[in-house]
C-alpha cells in the first residue's frame, strides 16, 4: 500500500511490532551469545576460584595440627575434587580417594598458569581415557605442597546443559514476547489506527465520526477527546461558514434584483413620464396653430387633454413620492384603534359609483364588532388599492367580497373578486413597481402598477403579512391588521 506521496505505506502496528521486536530478538541474540561463549568460560573461571579458596581453607586446618584425613576426604566430597597432600619432603600425606589417574597412560598438560605466590594452574589432559581436569597447586604454610584435580569434562557438561537450558528459554521467551508484543501492538494502536481513519475523513469535510473515549486518563485519551473537540468545532465552523456563504449568495442575489428593479423603476419612471409629456408637447402646439387660426373651440378641447395629461403626470409623482416616503422607513405610523367593518362600509359607500359603472356586485363579510390597530389611513390606502385592482380585473360574473379572519394575533382581511387567475411566476412580480400582470390594460385607466407596491410597503411599516393566492373562480388578496 502506498500513501498519496507514493511511499511505501507500513501501518503503526506493523513498525510498533517490528521496532519492539527487533529491539527484544537483539538482547535474546546478546543473552544467548553470552550463554554460548562466556559462560563456559565463567564455569572454568568460578571452578578455580573456589580451589583455591578450598586450599585456604585446608591450609588454615592443616596449620591447627590436627588430622586432616577426614576433614580433607569432606571436602573431597562437598566439591567433587580429588585432592594430593604432600609434606615438605614430598613424601605424600593424603592421597585422593578419586585416582583419577588410575587408567593409566600419558598425561600432557596444556593452558599452564605459574603465580608468584607458589601456586599455579594448569589443564591436564590424560591421553588414554581423553579426560580433562583442571589442576591447581600450591605451597602450603607448613612448606609442603596440595594439588586438586577438578573434572574438566564434568564443568562443561554442567555449562552445556546450563546454555541449553538457557537458550531454550530464551527462544521460548522470544517468541511469547513476540506473540504478546503482537497482541499488545493491536490493542495498543487501535485507537490511533481510529484517530488517522477520523482525521482523514476530517480532511474530507467528514465530521460524522467520533472517537471512541476509553475511560482511561492518559494521552491517547486526551488526544481523543481533542479530536472530537476539534471536529465538533470545525464541523460547527464549516456550517456557520456555510451559512453565512448561503447569506451571501442570497444578499448578492437580492443586490442584483434591487440593482435590476432600480433600472427597471427608472426606466418605467422614464417611460410612464415621457407618453405624457409628448402628448402634451403635441396638444400644445396643436393649440397654437388652433388659436393663430380662430378656432378657440379646438384649442380649448386641445388645452382640455394638456390638463388631463398634467393631473396624470402629478397623479404618478405624488405617488411615487407616497411610495418613496414609505420605503425610505423613515416614516412614523400612528397606532389608533378602529372598526374594521366599518371601515369598509364606508370605502364601499364612496367607491358605489364606480362598482355600478363596472356592473360590480360587492359584499362585505367582515365581521361586524371586530377591531383594530394601526395607521388608519395608511390601511384605507391598502383597502383603497386592494378594491381598485379588483374592480379592473373582475370578470365572469364581476363578484367582489371582502372577508375577516380571526387568527391568533391578527385579522386577516382579504378582497377577492372573480376572473382570471395570477400565474405562478407573476405572483412576485406584481408587488415590483410598475409592474403590470395584465399588459393589454391601457393607461387611460390612470394606473401606473404602484400600487401593490405601495400596499408592501405600508404592510412592512406595520410589520404585519400580506399576499395573494388563487381560487377556483378568481384571485384572493390579503393582509393583516393588528387586533385592538
Amino acid at each position: 500500500m502506498k500513501n498519496k506521496q507514493g511511499k511505501k505505506y507500513i501501518s503503526i502496528r506493523s513498525r510498533l511490532f517490528l521496532e519492539v521486536g527487533a529491539v527484544i530478538l537483539v538482547a535474546v541474540t546478546v543473552i544467548l551469545s553470552l550463554n554460548n561463549f562466556i559462560l563456559p568460560a565463567f564455569y572454568v573461571y568460578n571452578e578455580r576460584r573456589n580451589m583455591k579458596s578450598v586450599c585456604g581453607e585446608i591450609d588454615d586446618f592443616l596449620s591447627t595440627g590436627a588430622d586432616a584425613t577426614q576433614y580433607v576426604s569432606q571436602q573431597e566430597k562437598n566439591n567433587s575434587f580429588s585432592i594430593d597432600i604432600y609434606g615438605e619432603d614430598g613424601t605424600p600425606v593424603y592421597i585422593g580417594t578419586d585416582d583419577i589417574f588410575s587408567s593409566g597412560g600419558k598425561v600432557t598438560v596444556s593452558h599452564r598458569k605459574d603465580y608468584d605466590d607458589g601456586s599455579f594452574y594448569e589443564t591436564q589432559t590424560n591421553l588414554s581415557s581423553e579426560k580433562q581436569y583442571i589442576v591447581y597447586g600450591t605451597v602450603l604454610s607448613s612448606g609442603g605442597e596440595i594439588e586438586m584435580f577438578s573434572s574438566k569434562d564434568y564443568i562443561d557438561t554442567t555449562s552445556h546443559t546450563v546454555v541449553f537450558i538457557a537458550n531454550t528459554i530464551s527462544v521460548t521467551a522470544l517468541l511469547l514476547a513476540l506473540v504478546f508484543i503482537f497482541f499488545y501492538t493491536g490493542r495498543f494502536t487501535k485507537p490511533l489506527i481510529a484517530m488517522s481513519k477520523i482525521t482523514g475523513k476530517m480532511a474530507e469535510m467528514d465530521f460524522t465520526e467520533k472517537c471512541e473515549l476509553n475511560g482511561r486518563n492518559d494521552e491517547i485519551s486526551v488526544l481523543s477527546s481533542s479530536i472530537n473537540y476539534l471536529s465538533d468545532s470545525l464541523n460547527s465552523t464549516l456550517k456557520d461558514l456555510n451559512q453565512k456563504n448561503e447569506k451571501l449568495k442570497d444578499d448578492i442575489e437580492k443586490e442584483k434584483n434591487l440593482e435590476k428593479i432600480r433600472k427597471d423603476f427608472i426606466s418605467n419612471v422614464s417611460h410612464e413620464l415621457k407618453t405624457p409629456i409628448s402628448i402634451i408637447r403635441g396638444y400644445s402646439e396643436g393649440a397654437v396653430m388652433m388659436l393663430d387660426s380662430g378656432d378657440e373651440e379646438a384649442a380649448k378641447s386641445y388645452c382640455d387633454v394638456i390638463v388631463t395629461e398634467t393631473e396624470k403626470m402629478n397623479a404618478l409623482v405624488l405617488e411615487l413620492l407616497e411610495l418613496s416616503k414609505y420605503e425610505s422607513g423613515n416614516i412614523e405610523i400612528s397606532r389608533e384603534k378602529f372598526d374594521i367593518y366599518n371601515m369598509i362600509s364606508e370605502y364601499a359607500l364612496g367607491a358605489e359609483i364606480k362598482f355600478r359603472e363596472n356592473s360590480i356586485t360587492f359584499e362585505n363579510n367582515v365581521q361586524k364588532g371586530i377591531e383594530g390597530v394601526g395607521d388608519t389611513i395608511k390601511l384605507e390606502m391598502i383597502v383603497n388599492n386592494y378594491i381598485s385592482n379588483a374592480v379592473s380585473h373582475a370578470g365572469g360574473e364581476k363578484l367582489i367580497r371582502v372577508g375577516s379572519e380571526e387568527l391568533s394575533d391578527c385579522y386577516r382581511i382579504s378582497v377577492f373578486n372573480t376572473g382570471e387567475n395570477i400565474s405562478e411566476e407573476e405572483k412576485d412580480k406584481i408587488w415590483i413597481s410598475f409592474y403590470r400582470a395584465d399588459k393589454s390594460r391601457s393607461r387611460s385607466e390612470g394606473r401606473f402598477g404602484l400600487g401593490l407596491s405601495i400596499v408592501s410597503a405600508i404592510q412592512k411599516l406595520h410589520k404585519r403579512d400580506y399576499g395573494v393566492y388563487n381560487t377556483p373562480d378568481g384571485v384572493c388578496f390579503w393582509f393583516d391588521i393588528e387586533k385592538a
